[in-house]
């Protein structure tokens, strides 16, 4: 090894273990389970118990859970300790790829170091530590997607080719949106390659793994439709790009905002409010994740230095932020919604692109002995830090109901409750209580109280209700009294939301 390797293989090290501490903090301190990780835990049993024909039943992409599944074979560990083991690696996995990139962009190990500092202390990476989400995998794949294109670049082997596959099929694995980035990178090879030739040739040695099991697997999945049914979420692509569907579906939503939010001047401008308005939104989002601190350190430099030497492979960073830019755009227009999970491969091209600036900026600022520049740097990165393996908003007093109903409830006698995570701790411990989940709907809904109302002589058929209670669902407050409940147990946090117990009285 050369001195520059070693120096690398000590930074990728020590993020390494970073982001390994990190994890198991973030998984001590982690007071409840998220939604979605309740769903890859019921599928991860699930599999156990009965294999793809019982996943199946619960979601249509089930290759996450089976990891999950595996990885309590393998290790003993309780499902959820499992899972949370899996994403430690896979993070650990994201990180040093973008460490790998980035040291394809960076000068030298100097800004390297700098770069990993920022990248461990990304603020809108950490958050989602303590979640149980195949977004993990997602990220990690889809960045390893990336270098190992740039690999193939460098070196357009065979081997380079295969790898590149298996990683970019591996990414689709955990997010069917994937095959965006699989059958759109290799696009890039015509951009790259002046003769169209060569870029025809490279791009069929980059793709001929999947060309041939793609033509095994139609006819596999034909002939065992168990799989087919597995991975069936296959087929919503056609919604996505579907015009008929998107062009249905979005005259309906402007039809409704011309009838009840817009007046009769401003109605004919439905469309371009509804679609501007989303955009924005969609903006906002990527500018907030990315975080006003380093935005702030990237435009100083900007400031600095109008112009700087084009960036090693900046163009292909960019190409691949369109095509999660495309991703993003049609499923905003699709679900009309967007979580800042779905938008973090889009936050890493963007970070990519900033690391030149941003590390450069702090490398300045250390040469000359900025002090005040440091302080404000030093502070942005540990709050960026702090903010995100912390959460001010605790959800334990659920957890603690649902395990104290679970615990103290009379034998045989049966429980009803409307939420999922009441379900999920409830039936973690052996109970001599019998819980049935049934659903109502969200409380904010205006049907909600009408659903409630519907079930209330179901309710009379339970032996004890658990609810949670949320301090701005004024409806239920209101509708509770009315019902025959004795208040026998409650918890709450410091907003006054409750979980509580009811004894049903007949």
């Amino acid at each position: 090894m050369d001195l520059t390797t070693n120096k690398l293989l000590n930074i990728r090290i020590f993020t390494l273990l970073t982001s390994l501490i990190l994890s198991m903090i973030s998984y001590y301190s982690s007071d409840i389970i998220n939604l979605d990780g309740i769903l890859y835990m019921n599928m991860a049993e699930a599999y156990l118990q009965g294999g793809l024909a019982e996943t199946v039943k619960l979601f249509n992409w089930p290759f996450y859970s089976i990891l999950i599944a595996y990885t309590n074979q393998l290790t003993s560990l309780p499902l959820e300790a499992s899972a949370y083991l899996l994403n430690a690696l896979l993070f650990a996995l994201m990180l040093d790829t973008l460490l790998l990139i980035s040291n394809k962009l960076l000068l030298n190990a100097q800004q390297l170091v700098i770069a990993a500092l920022l990248l461990i202390c990304f603020q809108s990476f950490n958050e989602y530590r303590d979640f149980i989400i195949r977004d993990f995998g997602y990220w990690a794949f889809c960045s390893l997607t990336l270098y190992r294109f740039i690999l193939f670049l460098e070196k357009p082997t065979i081997s380079n080719a295969t790898l590149w596959q298996l990683v970019a099929v591996t990414a689709v694995l955990f997010r069917i949106e994937g095959v965006v980035i699989l059958l759109g990178l290799p696009l890039y090879l015509f951009i790259y390659h002046h003769s169209p030739k060569s870029a025809i040739k490279q791009s069929l040695k980059l793709n001929y793994i999947f060309i041939v099991a793609f033509l095994l697997a139609s006819g596999f999945a034909i002939k065992t439709p168990e799989i087919s049914a597995a991975f069936g979420k296959v087929m919503t692509i056609t919604d996505y790009v579907n015009p008929i569907v998107f062009l249905e579906t979005f005259m309906e939503k402007t039809s409704v905002l011309e009838a009840q939010v817009l007046n009769g001047y401003s109605a004919k401008y439905s469309t371009l409010i509804l679609s501007s308005g989303l955009i924005f939104m969609l903006v906002y989002k990527l500018v907030k994740a990315v975080s006003f601190g380093y935005l702030g350190l990237y435009l100083i430099d900007c400031w600095q230095r109008k112009n700087i030497a084009i960036t090693p492979y900046r163009n292909l960073i960019l190409y691949f932020a369109i095509l999660n830019l495309i991703i993003l755009v049609f499923y905003l227009f699709h679900e009309y919604f967007m979580s800042r999970r779905y938008t973090m491969v889009m936050l890493i091209s963007l970070i990519l692109l900033m690391l030149p600036r941003l590390t450069h900026t702090i490398v300045q600022a250390w040469s000359s002995r900025n002090k005040a520049l440091l302080v404000v740097i030093s502070l942005i990165l540990l709050v960026s830090l702090v903010d995100g393996i912390t959460s001010s908003r605790s959800k334990a007093y659920i957890k603690d109901t649902a395990i104290w109903a679970s615990n103290n409830l009379p034998e045989n006698s049966s429980v009803i409750t409307d939420d999922k995570i009441i379900q999920y701790y409830y039936n973690s411990l052996p109970s001599k209580a019998k819980l049935l989940k049934i659903e109502i709907g969200p409380y904010s809904s205006e049907n909600y109280i009408n659903r409630f109302k519907e079930i209330q002589n179901l309710y009379y058929q339970y032996d004890y209700l658990i609810l949670v209670e949320k301090h701005k669902n004024q409806k239920l407050k209101a509708l509770l009294p009315t019902l025959q409940l004795e208040l026998i147990y409650s918890q709450k946090d410091k907003k006054n939301n409750m979980a509580n117990v009811y004894k049903i009285l007949l």
